[in-house]
């Protein structure tokens, strides 16, 4: 084109859609130039299915553009494209015949665009690589493929430098360190801390180099509390090794550390170990003054919260804080986290209540024992606070006191429980949680359980099995717990039958999309023209890794996403699709925790028609990784013969 107010005008119209709409507009100019327009006369065909891909893609300025195929002898209808649809990508990326006919429904007006550009652009341009990541990533070629991941990442970080989201803002330390030498008296260390004013003192070698840290904590409790001479060394009061940061360290690994760690102050030394001088200090402090508010906080009053309301009252501002998060677009990884050991310290909070209030009876605990987290609180996803899943297990005790520790566990499940529900996690509707006799049990109970159910795999066992084998310890003996999980593994190596019927289950639930590409949704009820994204697209990723993890003994508490990731790195013939499904998974988790977030519900049912367009062509992008997660599981586990 030559025009400049054409060129203008091809610009304006390609801006209004995905992934254009995210170019800036002299990058969108640029790409303008080298559209070429067609138009096309009703029923006029653009590419035939098998025919050689053609070194260039499509996009629907107006108009409409069916897609059909056919299968054994009949043509069917799968696609209807229309205002900004994207068409001719998969072929083109994958280097492959076309799957299907495009034919069009009426006059149209199509944008073409070269091969090249789109190349260029998912290379250069991060946004527009997220945009095809997860439906098209599965098709790229081995050269745009290695830089696929990196430019996700890279648009992710973008979007979230734009907001400011803890991702990648950072906490400037603060440079004049106050440090002392090992040898320094503890009399000395406390005087200069008092002179300066600071809560904290670094010791360091001769080169600067931290090798611990005292807080006023410290002095009041190994000091004051211990009567201890202060004139003894501060290195025997000291705690080490002190946590070590470089200057980019963000806002999100900080808090992340405080959570798991439990540590207050970071040394910020040259290269961000121990081996180099120190450059500044952090602490949970100067954390807390980047945000108006923060996860350790919650965390912190949890740990003094001393009625069930207060906890409701906590867990609400956890979920303020999730929908801020969310819309920062920090990370799922960091978001699940956070959300797990907030929803973690509030069980340990309800069973610290609970065991109190029995202790106030007599009652204390016959054995040791281990609350278990089952589910999606058992895979760290429960962002919302869905109903609870949740068991005991206790050490075996001798059989004249059997009745005194059942009686015990119950009372305790039922409490805690109570407890639970009082902050707003709803009653399992199949009872499975601890409060129920059935599970709560003594060691050798759960593991003939396991193995009943995976001797004999029937319905019912099998769908016990989906929720028990994600259990994680949460309070307690934790020793109990890995008993029991390496009991499954054990089974599961003697009786590798059952992965055949934990496969099939793992392929039950229908595909998100009709034969004419259509989301399925309900047809009735409450939730009519809602998509179950959960049950259609959710479970399907996460019953499929934890068939694959057991199978490939990979003994880890942890997500499906990261489930995902561990299986990519233990079969590499899994490699791209596994990393595929963590994306995916992710990207459903997102959008499950903004729907329950904006409805107040559990996020399940997803309102289609309220998405924009790219939310939804996001969502539809990730249900080809779960047509291709059933096709490689029916495969593998060989289901065809079961049927």
């Amino acid at each position: 084109m030559s025009s400049d107010s054409m060129i203008l005008t091809v610009a304006s119209r390609l801006g209004r859609h995905p992934p254009f709409d995210r170019l800036e507009p002299e990058l969108l100019e640029r790409v303008a130039r080298r559209v070429r327009i067609r138009y096309l006369e009703r029923d006029e065909v653009v590419f035939e299915q098998g025919q050689a891909a053609k070194p260039e893609f499509y996009v629907v300025i107006k108009g409409e553009v069916a897609v059909s195929q056919q299968v054994d002898g009949q043509t069917l209808l799968v696609d209807v494209c229309d205002d900004g649809d994207i068409f001719g990508v998969r072929a083109l990326l994958a280097e492959r015949r076309y799957a299907a006919r495009t034919q069009a429904k009426d006059d149209t007006l199509l944008y073409v665009l070269p091969k090249e550009t789109l190349e260029e652009l998912m290379r250069d341009e991060p946004r527009v690589a997220m945009f095809f990541a997860a439906g098209f990533a599965a098709d790229l070629p081995p050269r745009l493929d290695a830089n696929r991941l990196e430019a996700v990442r890279a648009a992710r970080l973008h979007e979230r430098a734009n907001s400011a989201g803890d991702d990648v803002r950072r906490v400037d330390p603060v440079r004049d360190v106050l440090t002392c030498k090992a040898d320094t008296t503890i009399r000395v260390a406390a005087q200069l801390m008092s002179q300066r004013n600071v809560g904290s003192i670094l010791v360091v070698d001769d080169e600067r180099r931290p090798i611990g840290i005292v807080t006023d904590s410290d002095l009041r409790k190994k000091v004051v509390g211990q009567a201890r001479d202060v004139s003894g060394l501060i290195s025997d009061i000291m705690s080490a090794p002190v946590l070590t940061i470089d200057d980019q360290t963000t806002v999100s690994s900080l808090i992340a550390t405080v959570m798991k760690k439990h540590v207050h102050h970071f040394a910020v030394t040259e290269d961000g170990t121990p081996s180099t001088p120190v450059i500044g200090i952090v602490s949970e402090h100067d954390i807390l003054k980047t945000q108006g508010s923060h996860p350790t906080v919650i965390l912190s009053e949890i740990g003094r919260a001393k009625t069930k309301e207060r906890l409701r009252a906590l867990r609400d501002q956890a979920e303020d804080l999730l929908r801020r998060y969310l819309e920062e677009e920090v990370g799922m990884g960091f978001l699940s986290n956070m959300i797990t050991e907030i929803n973690d310290n509030l069980i340990h909070r309800a069973i610290h209540l609970s065991l109190q209030e029995l202790a106030e009876q007599g009652m204390k605990p016959p054995s040791s024992f281990c609350w278990l987290a089952l589910g999606s609180e058992g895979r760290e996803e429960q962002l919302l606070r869905t109903d609870q899943d949740n068991a005991i297990v206790y050490s075996d005790p001798d059989e004249d006191e059997a009745e005194q520790a059942r009686a015990f566990f119950v009372e305790l499940g039922e409490r805690v429980v109570d407890v639970l529900v009082e902050a707003g996690f709803a009653r399992c509707p199949g009872d499975v949680m601890a409060s129920n006799p059935k599970w709560n049990q003594p060691l050798s109970t759960w593991k003939r359980y396991f193995s009943d159910w995976i001797r004999e795999p029937e319905k019912m066992a099998v769908m016990h099995t989906n929720i028990f084998f994600d259990l994680r310890p949460v309070h307690g003996d934790e020793s109990l717990a890995h008993a029991l999980k390496e009991h499954i593994f054990e089974r599961i190596k003697t009786d590798r039958a059952f992965l055949t019927f934990f496969a099939q289950n793992a392929t039950q639930n229908p595909p998100p999309l009709s034969f004419f590409r259509n989301m399925i949704v309900e047809s009735s009820g409450e939730h009519r023209d809602a998509f179950d994204i959960k049950a259609r697209a959710m479970m399907p990723l996460a019953d499929a890794a934890r068939v694959l993890i057991y199978d490939l003994g990979i003994n880890i508490y942890g997500s499906t996403a990261e489930r995902w990731h561990r299986i990519a790195r233990a079969d590499e013939t899994l490699t791209r699709l596994s990393e595929e499904a963590a994306m995916a998974y992710e990207i459903l988790m997102r959008i499950r925790a903004m729907e329950g977030l904006t409805r107040g519900t559990s996020g399940r049912y997803v309102h289609i028609k309220e998405l924009n367009k790219l939310e939804r062509q996001t969502l539809r992008n990730t249900f080809s990784v779960v047509k291709d997660v059933q096709l490689m599981l029916t495969s593998r586990y060989r289901i065809d013969f079961l049927r």
